[in-house]
């Protein structure tokens, strides 16, 4: 689906080219992987940030909020330096561009974003949105901006939080974007005529503008904007709930409390919960709950891991693989992961600083919205005789201690109402969604999964490798990582598994055994600043047996 590459970083420079660099998360079967591209040095990724992919994952195109990207690693035709976007302020706004499939029109594709913010003495504001065209057919199908700063509205807007929804019909698109400090939002329809800016719907309190995020809800039946004005006037939660036929806000409730530091949101897959990021602290709110404020819950409170700097919380988003995963404000090497987003209270598991990156990434975080979300059936905008297909998706979990033990979830969309697991190893199998299931000896196993409901059914299978080695493991060979390579003054080791007695072990050139350190799930640092120049080598060891190795060089 078009969210499945998610692109960070800066560009190389000449004095810290160990730590800087461009990075690429991509989530084939629904796995999170890394991999640093070195043909992205014209851009930095900042706090605006958004791709587009086709349904394999493979990158279409993308923009920093300064230039759009094609599939070369190259400035689009027609692509650079979007209005007169500032390169500085380009990169600080979240949620400044948005991209979207241009319904009715398959080759083609639009950016939604705004002019260059203007400074006032009293606020920080855009003062129009506007639209560019893709035509993807085009130069050789990298393809061209075709139309670029069409005018859609001339306002005092609020800067970034553009977000968009489908419409129940299951084809078009809701846009949504509000004045600045005020409770009047914009109602715009993408179909296939093109855009129309319907009206404005005026609400009851006040939004004021402040830095954080906005979206809607999985199922799109809510939408949140968080926001930090100042320290003075502390953050605000406004949630709102949404009427995909007609495009209309209703219910709404506002948060306010007093914040120390910029933060950010999401809501779970299943829609039931809005988790929220407070600089230091997250929490996460029940949408069921009669007074949703009180329900709150702390998830997490920052625990003063420097990589280098603060790995505190900001920008939150919902990723393919079922897990929200969460930038920090500052230049850091690590991202933050809900590993069970649908489970309340602490049971989400929400793992700080649980992504190690090969370089830095500073604010960042892709502005997706859910482009797995069908027609509403059986309301009175579903018209168009498009039907929810289901489309069978998911991804397993190990148990790395019980390494035949596997947690299984289901990612599927387009409306699933039943699931049948075949597991491949003789067993009755699981009408559960989210099964787990223990294999009964090492070997290989045709995992499937057949989705279905009134219309359809659809399945997916997997074959899963189980060995008694837990060399062979690639879930723990995966999850094991040294970096940057150069290295200078300092090395850090991510272990983002669970294994038994972890060890890492750093030797010299000539194969003699320098550095002996116990390791734990997350990140250690090592100083490294007294090593000399030259070649190393590595491994990891769990309880005497090797996991992994690597040579890296000073």
């Amino acid at each position: 689906m078009f969210d499945n590459t998610w692109i960070f970083g800066y560009n190389n420079d000449t004095i810290l080219t160990n730590t800087k660099g461009i990075q690429m998360l991509t989530f084939p079967d629904a796995k999170v992987t890394i991999e640093q591209n070195p043909e992205l040095y014209r851009f930095n990724f900042n706090g605006t940030n958004t791709s587009f992919s086709d349904s394999f994952g493979n990158v279409l195109n993308y923009t920093n909020g300064v230039h759009i990207g094609n599939a070369a690693w190259e400035i689009m035709e027609n692509g650079e330096y979007m209005t007169d976007a500032a390169e500085v302020q380009g990169e600080v706004a979240p949620q400044w561009f948005l991209a979207l499939p241009f319904p009715g029109h398959p080759q083609k594709q639009l950016y939604f974003y705004e002019n260059k913010a203007f400074s006032t003495e009293i606020s920080v504001h855009a003062t129009k949105l506007l639209c560019c065209v893709i035509d993807l057919s085009l130069e050789q199908g990298l393809g061209k901006v075709v139309i670029r700063d069409s005018l859609i509205i001339e306002d005092t807007l609020a800067v970034g939080k553009i977000t968009a929804v489908k419409h129940a019909n299951g084809r078009d698109w809701w846009v949504l974007v509000n004045e600045k400090n005020s409770n009047r939002f914009y109602r715009i329809l993408v179909d296939p005529d093109g855009i129309q800016v319907l009206d404005t719907q005026t609400m009851c309190d006040i939004v004021l503008d402040g830095v954080g995020q906005a979206g809607f809800s999985t199922n799109g039946e809510h939408y949140f904007i968080y926001g930090t004005v100042s320290s003075s006037q502390g953050a605000y939660i406004n949630l709102y709930d949404f009427d995909r036929c007609n495009g209309l806000f209703s219910n709404h409730r506002q948060y306010h409390f007093v914040s120390n530091g910029w933060g950010g949101g999401a809501f779970s897959p299943d829609s039931r919960y809005l988790y929220i990021n407070y600089y230091t602290k997250a929490y996460q709110y029940d949408l069921f709950a009669t007074d949703v404020w009180a329900s709150r819950v702390k998830v997490a409170e920052y625990d003063g891991f420097l990589n280098p700097g603060n790995t505190t919380f900001y920008l939150m988003q919902l990723a393919p693989d079922g897990k929200i995963y969460s930038s920090s404000p500052g230049g850091v090497r690590s991202m933050h992961i809900i590993h069970k987003p649908d489970e309340p209270g602490l049971n989400c598991l929400y793992e700080q600083h649980g992504l190690a990156l090969p370089t830095h990434n500073a604010l960042s975080m892709p502005t997706f919205p859910n482009y797995r979300l069908g027609p509403l059936d059986g309301s009175s905008c579903d018209t168009l005789g498009i039907n929810n297909l289901p489309i069978a998706w998911w991804r397993s979990d190990r148990d790395t201690i019980e390494p035949l033990s596997v947690a299984f979830h289901d990612l599927s969309y387009y409306e699933p109402e039943t699931w049948s697991w075949d597991f491949g190893d003789g067993s009755p199998g699981s009408s559960e969604r989210h099964p787990q299931h223990t294999f009964p000896s090492a070997g290989s196993y045709e995992v499937c999964l057949t989705v279905s409901n009134d219309n359809t059914q659809n399945t997916l299978c997997r074959t899963l490798q189980f060995t008694s080695s837990a060399a062979q493991n690639p879930d723990i060979v995966e999850r094991i990582s040294v970096s940057p390579n150069p290295f200078g003054e300092r090395l850090g080791i991510a272990l983002s598994v669970q294994i038994k007695n972890p060890v890492f072990k750093l030797y010299n050139q000539t194969g003699r055994l320098i550095r002996t350190e116990p390791l734990s799930f997350g990140i250690i640092e090592i100083e490294t600043g007294a090593l000399p120049a030259g070649m190393y080598f590595w491994e990891v060891v769990t309880a005497g047996e090797h996991i992994k190795s690597g040579k890296l060089v000073k």
